[in-house]
């Protein structure tokens, strides 16, 4: 599949998005195990089901992941050390989060 550009955010999701960075942040900050089975299990205690969860998976000392909130709203998050970062983007609802090309 041919990746998309990312949308813009609309304000329902510009509002939407730092809520759900924060309630991850607060979890996965936490975590003394930082393996991707994990990071998806703390996500599936949040509520996101496994369909909407992408990866998680190692990069070199971080474990990256993707939680796909449908309607235009992303998360594309990494988590290491005691540092998580959540970085929202948009997406068109026929085209899935991970298919999303986003700049650097």
């Amino acid at each position: 599949m041919t990746r998309r550009p990312a949308c813009r955010l609309g304000s329902v999701e510009k509002c939407e998005a730092p809520l759900h960075a924060r309630r991850i942040t607060k979890v996965l900050d936490r975590m003394p195990d930082l393996k991707p089975s994990r990071v998806r299990e703390a996500l599936r205690g949040l509520g996101y089901i496994d369909e909407r969860i992408h990866g998680p998976q190692r990069s070199g000392e971080t474990v990256q992941f993707i939680v796909d909130l449908r309607g235009q709203l992303c998360l594309s998050g990494s988590v290491g050390g005691a540092r998580t970062a959540i970085e929202p983007y948009g997406a068109s609802p026929e085209v899935g989060c991970p298919d999303v090309r986003r700049r650097g």
